[in-house]
């Protein structure tokens, strides 16, 4: 029998190691990211009727304010919404509707247990269970909702609830969270319709309410139930921009039947591993451990020139021991710490033909230096990366030059930003900003517009990217272009941990100076450059795939507005 147990001095070096590194990726992920809110709450509802919906739970932080809703499965587990774990809930209130006559008998405190497939509220797989403190004691105050026995489609048009404590307006200087629980009775929605409307949707999700109606949700209250027939049929998982004036969009819940195995597996558990963990753990199936710790495979590359890689390797160990937690700051450090101010620039790349690419772009700021790449995609719209720092009353997209410094030029204004509803600032996933332009152009000096993709990219297809920044850290203001080839995704995943699927990945070109230009295959664009590993820049580039969103991008066109 092999043993996988090492010298506790190693152990003890090497967990040090991850320890310090721990601190040093969360400390830069804290400051990069910052902290953004989630929940929904209830529109155009009414009070909850004093003996229903005795499952419900009010998840609160450590200030005793709620954040979050939530529901009693059984008589130890709340299901809630992942992304309510961004709140850092330490409690779960049951057995009251009104929230001011809260006492300790009804609080409980939690250990947390996200879906381990989660990543971000774009992702989907959007779910949390609670574990409470102590069992619940069922009584005529507090009661469990069941869950589906089964996997099942909800059919469009029937009925359903949801209901929540939080804001009952949306945008109003008189916002605040309520007291009491409020329910409102939405609409399962057509999910073709639905995804048409999004422009795209995570897996194993149900629609209702918010389209075509002033029912719904909002922020206040994410994690409550959907409930159909007195089954807990769905999650609350987001809205549109948070927008709660329902603009003809629908909201979104995460489909309870479609992760019962999870939910199940994870209610029968009897012990939990929990060394060297906080308090919110990824429960999934067999993982390899040593001493109830999860053994990842690591690479650590460069991060500003100090190699922890060699660091590890003098412990003599290829594994080093480190918890799923640190993967994901891991790759989040990556990619910001990655990322250049002035977004990327081409490396051995060669100075475009004239009269070539009249479709690129470059964005500037009110100084006129230029700061992102970007396309023209028809006379009106130009497409850039989302990360991009673009305000439009102060940026400028100059079209129709290869020359920057060149004087006769079309230079638009910024009419409107539409940045995608999916856009995830802490993955980088869905980075497409599609910029509005307006003012005339330069009869002589005008851009063309280039065609979109409309499928997914081959491996190994042969492709350029140009952009306007420096080679080499020199500043060039003339247009240049290289040629990259796909690559192979469990490569470049193994580059970037955590790496988003909604993206392409190809071989050099990017580095200090412009993203948000295109990735152009066979004459079409398929891919929004949207980040690099910086230094070396000799890792696979990540660009957006416009595939995935083009169903989001032809209605803004059509739509000349967003």
């Amino acid at each position: 029998m092999v043993n996988l147990k090492p010298p506790r001095r190693e152990v003890n070096c090497i967990v040090g190691i991850m320890h310090a590194l721990h601190q040093f990726l969360l400390f830069h992920v804290l400051t990069c990211l910052g902290q953004n809110a989630h929940g929904s709450v209830i529109i155009h509802g009414k009070k909850a009727p004093e003996n229903s919906m005795l499952y419900m739970a009010s998840v609160q932080n450590s200030t005793k304010k709620h954040v979050c809703g939530g529901f009693l499965i059984s008589e130890n587990f709340v299901l809630t919404a992942a992304h309510c774990d961004d709140e850092i809930p330490t409690s779960v209130v049951l057995g009251t509707h009104d929230l001011t006559k809260a006492d300790d008998s009804m609080r409980y405190s939690i250990t947390k247990f996200k879906n381990p497939f989660y990543k971000g509220v774009s992702y989907g797989n959007d779910l949390m269970l609670l574990k409470l403190s102590r069992n619940v004691g069922l009584n005529d105050r507090v009661q469990t909702i069941p869950l589906p026995k089964e996997e099942i489609n909800m059919k469009e048009n029937v009925e359903c609830s949801v209901a929540g404590w939080g804001y009952t307006k949306t945008n109003e200087l008189d916002q605040r969270i309520v007291d009491e629980l409020r329910v409102v009775d939405v609409s399962i929605i057509n999910q073709n319709i639905c995804k048409k409307i999004w422009g795209g949707l995570p897996d194993n999700v149900i629609c209702a309410g918010g389209y075509e109606t002033k029912k719904g949700f909002c922020q206040g209250d994410s994690g409550g139930p959907l409930v159909y027939d007195g089954v807990a049929v769905g999650v609350v998982s987001f809205n549109y921009n948070r927008n709660c004036s329902y603009p003809h969009f629908p909201n979104v819940y995460m489909d309870i039947s479609k992760y019962l195995g999870w939910i199940n597996d994870t209610l029968k558990k009897k012990k939990y591993l929990s060394k060297g963990s906080s308090s919110t753990q990824d429960v999934a199936g067999s993982q390899d451990k040593v001493d109830g710790y999860q053994l990842v495979q690591i690479k650590l590359c460069c991060i500003k020139r100090i190699d922890l890689t060699a660091l590890i390797q003098q412990v003599g160990r290829p594994v080093a021991i480190m918890h799923g937690l640190y993967k994901f700051l891991l790759f989040h450090v990556l990619a910001f710490l990655g990322r250049n101010e002035l977004g990327s620039a081409i490396i051995d790349g060669k100075k475009a033909p004239e009269k070539s690419m009249l479709y690129m772009a470059s964005v500037q700021n009110e100084n006129g230096q230029h700061v992102c790449g970007g396309f023209l995609v028809n006379n009106n719209f130009v497409v850039t990366a989302a990360h991009c720092d673009v305000k439009m009353e102060k940026t400028k997209v100059v079209l129709g030059t290869h020359d920057l410094r060149q004087v006769e030029k079309t230079v638009k204004y910024i009419e409107k930003l539409c940045k995608h509803p999916f856009y995830n600032s802490k993955t980088q996933e869905n980075d497409i900003l599609l910029l509005k332009v307006g003012g005339k152009d330069n009869w002589k000096y005008k851009g063309q517009p280039i065609q979109l993709s409309t499928s997914e990219i081959n491996i190994n297809e042969k492709c350029s990217v140009a952009g306007w920044g420096c080679t080499e850290c020199n500043t060039v203001g003339e247009l240049r272009v290289v040629n990259v080839s796909i690559s192979n995704w469990d490569v470049c995943k193994r580059e970037w941990p955590g790496l988003p699927t909604s993206v392409i990945c190809a071989d050099k070109g990017l580095c200090k100076g412009d993203l948000g230009g295109p990735l152009v295959c066979d004459g079409t664009a398929v891919g929004v450059a949207s980040f690099y590993k910086n230094e070396k820049c000799d890792a696979p580039n990540v660009y957006t795939d416009i595939s995935k969103s083009l169903n989001w991008i032809n209605k803004v066109l059509k739509q000349n507005n967003c």
